[in-house]
């Protein structure tokens, strides 16, 4: 079936994509490293923070936890860390947010990449919506989510 779905011409291998498409997919390759260099320095950053308030265990040492999980025991080492200062639980809802924001745009992406389009590419959403994301609109998401790890990475 696969050799099937080779030849139709419908179906568009990677290698075939044009030099003027090299900015899209290195740009989408951005995204993916961002968010995923992201969620490595948050574990590190909570590893720190457990080995400060004296405690060694690790967590999710089979599989690596994903963001939510990440986020919460942030939120729950936070707390206990200033128990009486509110202002880092109120960045880290913030920040939470705009992460939620930028996922929601990363799985449209990652899931519905369709097309190179003209100055960037077509993606389908969940309801099978066409949706035009243009190569600015993505380096800007990309930009988003860096600042969101800095502000992050500093709580």
């Amino acid at each position: 079936m696969s050799a099937e779905l080779a030849q139709d011409d419908k179906v568009k291998p990677a290698t075939a994509y044009a030099p003027e498409d090299a900015a899209l997919l290195c740009g989408i390759g951005r995204l993916v490293c961002t968010w995923t260099m992201l969620e490595q320095s948050l574990e590190a950053r909570l590893a720190e923070l457990r080995e400060t308030m004296g405690d060694v265990r690790t967590v999710g040492a089979r599989t690596r936890p994903a963001m939510t999980k990440l986020m919460t025991e942030l939120r729950t080492t936070v707390a206990m860390r200033d128990r009486r200062n509110a202002a880092a639980l109120t960045e880290i809802a913030e920040v939470e947010r705009d992460l939620q924001r930028i996922d929601r745009f990363r799985a449209l992406i990652i899931g519905g990449f369709q097309q190179p389009a003209h100055d960037g590419f077509l993606c389908r959403d969940l309801r099978n919506n066409a949706q035009h994301v243009s190569l600015e609109h993505l380096d800007e998401e990309i930009a988003a989510l860096e600042q969101v790890a800095q502000r992050l990475l500093n709580i």
